[in-house]
């Protein structure tokens, strides 16, 4: 098992409330007395339709600066040992302390995109040993049975399956940082790197996901318009997908849709929301006809992908397609001081191929 490493966040998004307390125990909704999250990380509420409520309320704290990202101070051990690495990276120009800061920018980045990243939850994942080819199986159905009464002969099913052999390409992140800017950091510098990081490197992946998809989406499936997200807009979606014998496991949806989710009584009926709020910062909602629901309301905006009114149903990742991995990501210190400019920071790269190799795996819908 791999050593936890000593400078990284928890292992929990953290979110706290705008004046720096821990959310848990201490923030509560606009007008309530009554803390909003109980004693078992639960968000507190009466029924199913209130827990819905309660969602969207993290939500509008969230977009009205009442609740901010934050680094994870409840951790004193933790912050001490990230604020001297920041520190000791700062006094070092060019040593192991600026590489050591890199690496710990880059594996938080990479923690994060595994754990909240879109592409990488809703398609299979495989790293590639040294020389091995970057391909993913198409899996179809080629077998047919067959049922005689007489003369028994029967047509020969031969099993071969085809592959996918995704473009590779390079996910590249270019941090910089202005001496001036390094020498009056308060200790904040690590967690504006690992943003930045973000920005470039997950988003980017995100990005790429979403563009194979909407390709993806009206090639046999349709696309699917709709005024109000309803309860018949969400089975008519899952259906497209199901109906090919695909099991639908993911709804990615822009979270303005979330209030036509509340609004309509429909949806508290079969709707199962999710309750640990620490869940929910990560954006997951809930799930609905076994269909898990997910969004990117908690992101930075910066690092949104998903546009107002917009949504994707999802097979199983194993039908949908897939990431091979060629390189993981790694940070490499870099400074400009040979060009004559006061700059320093780490080059980050990660070499990957990605490819949606099953259209009937995904469905797009889109509020007109």
């Amino acid at each position: 098992m791999k050593k936890r490493n000593p400078y990284l966040k928890t292992d929990r998004q953290m979110i706290m409330a705008k004046s720096g307390a821990p959310l848990k125990d201490n923030f509560r909704f606009p007008g309530s007395q009554e803390l909003a999250i109980g004693s078992g990380d639960e968000l507190n509420a009466g029924s199913k339709k209130e827990l819905m409520q309660r969602i969207a309320g993290l939500v509008d704290s969230y977009q009205r600066g009442e609740l901010v990202h934050a680094s994870a101070t409840e951790d004193l051990q933790v912050a001490d040992a990230r604020r001297q690495l920041v520190e000791a990276a700062i006094a070092d120009r060019n040593g192991p302390s600026w590489q050591v800061l890199g690496e710990v920018i880059g594996e938080e980045i990479y923690l994060t995109m595994d754990r909240e990243g879109f592409a990488r939850n809703l398609m299979i994942f495989k790293d590639l040993a040294k020389g091995e080819i970057g391909r993913l199986r198409v899996r179809q159905k080629q077998v047919v049975a067959w049922q005689v009464t007489s003369s028994p002969e029967v047509v020969e099913s031969v099993y071969r399956q085809p592959w996918i052999y995704p473009r590779e390409f390079y996910l590249i992140a270019n941090l910089l940082v202005e001496d001036i800017e390094i020498e009056s950091s308060t200790g904040d510098l690590l967690d504006e790197m690992y943003t930045d990081g973000l920005e470039q490197i997950m988003v980017q992946e995100d990005k790429i996901w979403k563009r194979l998809a909407d390709a993806a989406a009206g090639t046999l499936n349709d696309l699917v318009f709709f005024n109000t997200f309803t309860p018949a807009t969400f089975s008519s979606m899952r259906t497209q997908i199901a109906r090919w014998g695909i099991p639908v496991t993911t709804a990615l949806i822009a979270f303005d849709l979330w209030d036509d989710i509340i609004a309509d009584d429909g949806f508290s009926n079969w709707f199962d929301p999710v309750s640990k709020y620490y869940l929910i910062l990560e954006g997951n909602v809930g799930s609905l006809l076994g269909v898990e629901i997910k969004t990117d309301a908690f992101r930075y905006p910066t690092l949104k992908v998903l546009n107002a009114g917009e949504t994707y149903f999802c097979g199983a990742p194993q039908t949908l397609g897939g990431i091979v991995q060629r390189k993981a990501l790694a940070a490499e210190p870099i400074q400009k001081y040979n060009d004559g400019r006061p700059l320093r920071g780490w080059f980050l790269e990660q070499i990957e191929g990605m490819g949606i190799v099953n259209s009937r795996a995904i469905v797009r819908g889109q509020r007109v």
